[in-house]
Formats: C-alpha cells, structure tokens, sequence
C-alpha cells in the first residue's frame, strides 16, 4: 500500500471512530457532519467525499464491525458441541454482546433505517453482503457437524444456515426496537424459537 493510500485509510479510520464516539455520546441526531470532521482532525468536505452522509459513515461503521464480528463468531462457535440449538444461540447471543458492546439500541435503530433508506447504496449493499457472510458462519458449523455425524447428511445446510440467521436477524430487530427487552430476554425467546423448530422436526421424522 502506498504512502497516498495509507493515508486516506488513516483518515476514515479516524472519521469512524470519532464518528462512533460522538454518536455514543451524543446521539445520532445531534452529531453534526462538521463535529465528525472536527474531532477527526479533518474537513467537512473530506468527510462527504469519503461517506457522503452521517448515514454512510453509520453504515461503514457497521460494516467493519460485522467484519471483526465473523471472526470472534468462527472462533468461539467452533468450541461449542455438536448440539444445534446451542450453536444457534451461542451464534444469536455473540452478535448481541458484540453489538452493544459497539453501540447503544438509539444508534442501531439508526442503523436499520439507514440501510432501508440507502437501499441502492455500495455501503448498504456492503452490509447485505456481510450479513450473508454472518450467516455463512452457520452454515459452515452446520457442515461441520454433518461431517462430524452429529446432522445427517440429508440437511441442507446451506439452507438452513441462512433460515436460522433470518430467524435470529428478526428477533435481534425486536430487541433493538424496545428499550424493554434486556439481552437475556431475547436469548430466551430465540432459544424458544429454536426449541419449537426443532421439536416440530422431531414429531414429523
């Protein structure tokens, strides 16, 4: 990497952070481009050019967390047994303490509506891409436990990898949504959620 591109990567790691950092502090609402620009030691304009919007700087946000996410999710799910359901919900509960651990629900909130609104955007296709690679994780456990002869080989893992991470993404939304529902509420409910499922697969073979 040259001397020009390892200064423009410097620079948005920098308008990210302040970003998240002022967000964090302050709100979404309230965090101005020119204070982003001001606390990364930057211009406004260099902060347009690079994100365009507080929304692109959001979504860029999010998308290098969810890269730092699949990583720590392979290493911690390839510990677990081979008992589908508390992979599943080992998987769901990593994602929210990673999520909150980055952002507050306000922020995420923003995030969602940040994603439907710039739906065409690269930044949000981005985080639609990463979202198939968080889910990909499941399905390499999946294969994982089809070799290992825990799963026949009859499940189409592939499959239902992606249907337990839509399952999972739904009820991470609701838990953002409310101020009511604690992390150990949701993992309740996901864990009930996996529980019907399967006990559904059981009564049907």
């Amino acid at each position: 990497m040259g001397l020009r591109e390892r200064q423009k990567e410097d620079r948005q790691r920098r308008i990210v952070e302040s970003a998240r950092k002022l967000f964090l502090k302050q709100g979404f609402e309230k965090t101005t481009i020119e204070a982003i620009a001001d606390a990364s030691g930057v211009s406004g304009v260099t902060v347009h050019k690079y994100y365009g919007t507080k929304a692109g700087i959001l979504l860029a946000m999010v998308t290098q967390s969810d890269a730092q996410l699949i990583d720590r999710l392979d290493r911690e799910l390839a510990q677990e047994s081979g008992n589908l359901i508390e992979i599943a919900a080992k998987f769901a509960s990593t994602i929210v303490d990673h999520a909150m651990s980055n952002l507050e629900k306000e922020i995420w909130r923003q995030v969602i509506s940040a994603v439907t609104l710039n739906g065409g955007s690269p930044l949000s296709q981005t985080y639609f891409e990463l979202d198939q690679e968080l889910a990909q994780v499941l399905v390499r456990r999946i294969k994982a436990l089809q070799e290992a002869g825990d799963l026949p080989p009859s499940v189409d893992a592939e499959g239902l990898g992606k249907a337990l991470f839509h399952l999972q993404n739904a009820r991470f939304i609701q838990f953002i949504s409310s101020d009511d529902i604690n992390s150990d509420e949701i993992a309740r409910r996901f864990r009930r959620d996996l529980e019907a499922l399967f006990s559904l697969h059981i009564a049907t073979s």
